[in-house]
């Protein structure tokens, strides 16, 4: 009888611990699945393809676009560069729609910079304005410079998009903070700029309210 306790119990426990489980994964949207760019449109000829479980952008320009469009979400990913000064873009709250020129780039849409340097104007983390209304925005050049990994290391980008407010932390580190965006949903996106660089785990959460 008291095996049979100790094996219920033991049941009830396992199965309790699945039920949690289940439910914090459910909380997270994948975004990418490891496998190929299912739930993804590559746009104007961008260089994306997806090898041993990473997307993988060689060069090239035009970007990668989200089928689905989102308002509020903490965006989750991982990304390297794999040379120095590789350049891209990671874009949020962005229209499908893409300037008609060669780079055929958004044109109604945020982006958070992704290329390898932390000097200049718009160094790792800082966002950037694609067509979309103006915003209010500031970041901590020192924390970045803190916060940054060298060329071939693997960064983690946390984005919150909150209503008209958005945030951006590279390696658990706030760098830029903006507010008035104006853009309340759109689609999220990797930008090629004739870098080569590679992404894992990508996901969305719902933010804290």
């Amino acid at each position: 009888m008291k095996n049979f306790n100790y094996s219920s119990q033991s049941l009830i426990l396992i199965i309790f611990i699945l039920i949690i489980s289940q439910g914090l994964y459910g909380q997270k949207t994948l975004l990418f699945n490891g496998q190929n760019l299912d739930g993804w449109v590559i746009e104007n000829n961008g260089q994306f393809s997806v090898e041993n479980g990473l997307i993988k952008l060689n060069k090239g320009t035009g970007w990668l676009r989200s089928e689905q469009s989102f308002g509020d979400f903490v965006l989750i990913m991982k990304f390297r560069f794999l040379d120095l000064g590789a350049n891209s873009g990671i874009f949020v709250r962005t229209a499908k729609t893409s300037k008609d020129d060669d780079n055929g780039w958004p044109d109604n849409g945020y982006q958070i910079q992704c290329k390898d340097t932390i000097l200049g104007d718009v160094p790792l983390a800082i966002l950037i304005p694609y067509g979309a209304p103006p915003f209010e925005h500031s970041s901590d050049l020192a924390l970045l410079k803190k916060a940054y990994k060298p060329t071939g290391k693997w960064h983690t980008y946390k984005i919150i998009c909150r209503g008209e407010t958005l945030q951006v932390y590279l390696n658990n580190k706030l760098i830029t903070t903006a507010s008035s965006i104006k853009n309340l949903e759109g689609y999220i996106g990797i930008q090629g700029e004739h870098g080569r660089l590679e992404f894992k785990k990508i996901y969305l959460k719902k933010p804290k309210k």
